[in-house]
């Protein structure tokens, strides 16, 4: 049964389960291709937000080991926020002989 409530708008899901939304509602939103949309239900009824989207930036191999080596801490440092954390002192290991 169709709503006529002012305002109320007939989508029909499609057999892979999409909707389209039309396109004054697109317009008035500001929603272009690829915009992202979150969906929850609330008590009973779909509501779509708008989602933040945070751009990913890809990095190199040689960034991603500079910033790595650039976030190592010294053993001492180390060894003195595991004092502070309350931390156990890491095993230590074994070298092989041979």
């Amino acid at each position: 049964m169709a709503d006529r409530r002012p305002g109320a708008t007939t989508l029909i899901v499609s057999p892979r389960g999409q909707i389209t939304l039309p396109k004054p509602l697109r317009a008035r939103l500001r929603l272009a291709p690829g915009s992202v949309l979150l969906l929850r239900e609330e008590a009973g009824k779909i509501v779509l937000d708008p989602a933040a989207v945070t751009p990913v930036a890809l990095y190199s191999d040689e960034e991603i080991e500079r910033l790595v080596r650039a976030d190592r801490v010294a053993p001492r440092e180390r060894a003195a926020l595991r004092r502070r954390w309350g931390l156990k002192p890491p095993a230590r290991r074994r070298r092989a002989r041979g």
